[in-house]
């Protein structure tokens, strides 16, 4: 990825990319196979560019091996990340998917039959300036963005997934990793480019 740069600004970012081979694919699936027993959260971030052409198979790896899984999901076709224990999407990833709602309670409607039809446990959705909504089975919790001055947006919602991982590796309840996770992204985009969140700055 090339990020150009003005005024301390992303204007625009170009990318250079090689379909992966079929048996750098392979391979990679043998590697996700064999780290399986050492991880505690798998998270799969598609950025719908090949890599993760297997990633239906590694869920049914992951939640057989009882790992939790959270996704990232990109496009409009979800079908293979069935049996995912979380998905990430934002706002307008979702809409793709599940077409524009006309109200709050017509949006719980449309996540809950997504969540349901793919077998989640849960479903996050990221929605910028106004946090995040997490919806499980029959609740639907908000917790509202950190008020903060957006600098940078990249890399946002890795981080939010990463942090989410993080937090329920370590046995922290959802809704509580979910608001820790919420308070990651929003530190994230105060910094330029995609910056790392220290646990000083998390917890401090």
């Amino acid at each position: 990825k090339l990020r150009v740069m003005g005024r301390m600004q992303q204007l625009i970012r170009i990318d250079f990319e090689t379909p992966p081979s079929r048996e750098v694919l392979a391979s990679k699936l043998a590697d996700f196979r064999a780290s399986l027993p050492s991880c505690d959260v798998v998270i799969l971030s598609d950025y719908g560019k090949g890599g993760l052409t297997h990633i239906s198979r590694m869920i049914r790896l992951a939640r057989a091996a009882g790992k939790k899984v959270l996704v990232d999901p990109k496009g409009d076709d979800w079908s293979r990340y069935r049996g995912a224990s979380i998905i990430t999407p934002n706002r307008n990833e979702l809409r793709a998917v599940v077409g524009t709602w006309k109200s709050e309670a017509d949006m719980a409607r449309r996540v809950g039959r997504l969540r349901r039809s793919l077998k989640l446990e849960a479903l996050l959705v990221t929605l910028g300036g106004d946090g995040m909504t997490l919806y499980t089975e029959g609740k639907a919790l908000h917790v509202p963005a950190d008020v903060r001055e957006v600098y940078d947006v990249s890399g946002a919602g890795d981080t939010v997934i990463a942090a989410l991982g993080s937090m329920l590796a370590a046995g922290v309840r959802l809704e509580q990793a979910v608001r820790i996770a919420n308070r990651a992204g929003g530190i994230k985009v105060t910094k330029l480019g995609t910056a790392v969140v220290s646990r000083k700055e998390l917890f401090g």
